[in-house]
Parts: C-alpha cells; structure tokens; sequence
C-alpha cells in the first residue's frame, strides 16, 4: 500500500510486472497534507505487507496512523528518508517567506501562526525525478525484505524505471530549455515546488499560503504583498493546485492581472490522462509551467 498514487506509481514501477498488487491509500486528487483515515483505511493498511509513505510530516492527517500499524508489525518504507533532501525556503526569493513577517520560536523553526512550522526539511521530493531515481534500490530492497519479493527481478525493473526517469528528467530539462533565467519564477499555491525549482533552476518568488502545508489559510495582507511582488518581478503566470481549492490564488490573479495556471502537485490525475503517471505527472506540469512562463 502506498499513501499516494505519485508513490503508489513509482511503486508498482519498481514491483513491475506484477510483482506485487500496489493500492492507493488516498484517492486520486485528494491532499495528502488534509487526509483523514477512516477505520476500514487502518484495517487496510495493518494487513499490507509493506507501507511505502512519503515521511517529513507531509501525511499530516495519517501520521499517527502510520506509527500505529507500524508499532504494531507493518513495516512502513518513508521515500523521504532516502534523497537528500533541501530546507524549506532555499529556492526562495523576495516575497517568499524569507521576507514576511513570521513568528520566531526558540527551536529555530518558524510557524505561519496556525501551528504549522515551514522550516526544515521539505518533503515534496517527488518534483526531483533523479532523487526518486536515487531511492529506487532503497525502495526494491524493502520490497524484497519486506514483503519477501524476489530480489533479482526487483532489480530489473529499477534499471528499466531508473532508465526511464533519467530520461524523463532529460525530456523535461528541453521542455524548459526556451525559458531566460529571468523567467523562472516560480509564484505557487502553497510551497510545494522547492525540488522542482532546485532541480531545474527556478526561483520561488512567492507562496499564497505561506507554509508547506495546505491546511493554511492566506491573510488578505499577504495576498496584496504578493501582488507587489507579482507586479515587481513581472511573473507572467501563477500556479493554483488540482488537490486545492482556487479560491484565493484566482483572487490573486485578478488583482495582479496574470494567468493563473493548475498543476497537479500532490496527486497524480485521473487515470488514462496526460498526468496519470507520475512520469506523465512531471512532463505535464513542466509543460503547463514553460508554457505559463514563456
């Protein structure tokens, strides 16, 4: 079982074949941040022979969960704990959450006033197709001790898959190539796209929520400063998000007088679409985003 259909993707890529049967624990569409088991979910996830997560706090609403079945015998594979990973706010311009006001704690981490801190690690990883590469053996080898999978045909299918991820970072590398340094910025839903812009030479220039969680909601205040920062640097396009509502990023756009353009972030969509595999995923995103920019 996998917590989302990005890793339920990659992971029934590295089982290929049929290795294994790989579920989906949140639906297609749904916020990985904002998702709540249900009780037949628990049952579910206690009966699976492997768990594969994404860790970093990003499964909000399911993490106490997963500890449970964990401690209680399921073992559970966090794809996070196996990329390097970047802090929050390092692709991060003016605008961003480096230059709002925001509550300091003693800890070092920094709240955006409802209790969700946006320092540390970031756990959007899967916008780097080559970290999610790099943890692909990590992953076969869990399959292989953990739900007992045979090891040497695990490992084909990594090669094949790595190939192919490779590949797809390639493909997306030309898909941008036409944008300027000076295009590449990057004004988003919350801060989800922190890989993305480190992989492929972005900078965030703003968030509308400022947070790396989407159970936030965006003050008036920081929406006018981030039309100022829109109107500064001239970004031609801001990007809403398929899992959340639209509300106040479309208000943003008609202020700011830009284009406001949906990806998918957390979830891929919905099967047989240009994104309903997590290499479909990327490609689709990067094409919306160079064409947004360009």
């Amino acid at each position: 079982m996998a917590t989302t259909s990005i890793w339920s993707d990659v992971a029934a890529n590295v089982a290929c074949g049929g290795l294994a049967e790989v579920v989906t624990l949140i639906p297609p569409g749904g916020d990985p941040h904002a998702f709540q088991p249900s009780l037949s979910d628990r049952g579910n996830m206690e009966s699976a022979a492997l768990i594969v997560a994404n860790g970093l706090a990003l499964e909000e609403g399911l993490e106490d969960t997963i500890d449970a079945v964990e401690e209680a015998g399921t073992p559970v594979f966090r794809m996070a704990e196996h990329v390097k990973t970047i802090e929050y706010g390092s692709t991060t311009g003016h605008g961003g959450h480096d230059d709002h006001e925001e509550d300091s704690h003693e800890d070092g981490h920094e709240e955006d006033g409802h209790g969700h801190a946006h320092s540390g690690d970031d756990p959007h990883v899967w916008f780097d197709p080559i970290r999610v590469a790099d943890a692909l053996p990590a992953l076969s080898q869990a399959l292989a001790t953990q739900a007992g999978l045979d090891a040497a045909a695990l490992d084909e299918c990594v090669a094949a898959y790595r190939s192919e991820l490779t590949a797809l970072d390639a493909e997306v590398e030309g898909i941008l190539a036409p944008l300027h340094p000076e295009n590449r910025l990057l004004v988003t839903n919350h801060d989800a796209l922190g890989y993305f812009a480190d992989r492929y030479g972005f900078q965030v220039v703003g968030t509308v929520i400022l947070s790396g969680s989407t159970l936030v909601e965006a003050s008036p205040a920081e929406l006018q400063a981030l039309v100022e920062v829109i109107d500064e640097t001239g970004v031609a396009a801001i990007f809403s998000e398929s899992t959340h509502s639209s509300e106040d990023i479309e208000a943003l756009g008609l202020e700011a007088g830009v284009q406001v353009v949906s990806l998918d972030t957390g979830s891929l969509g919905p099967a047989g679409s240009s994104s309903g595999t997590y290499i479909g995923f990327l490609r689709t995103n990067a094409q919306k985003i160079a064409e947004g920019l360009g």
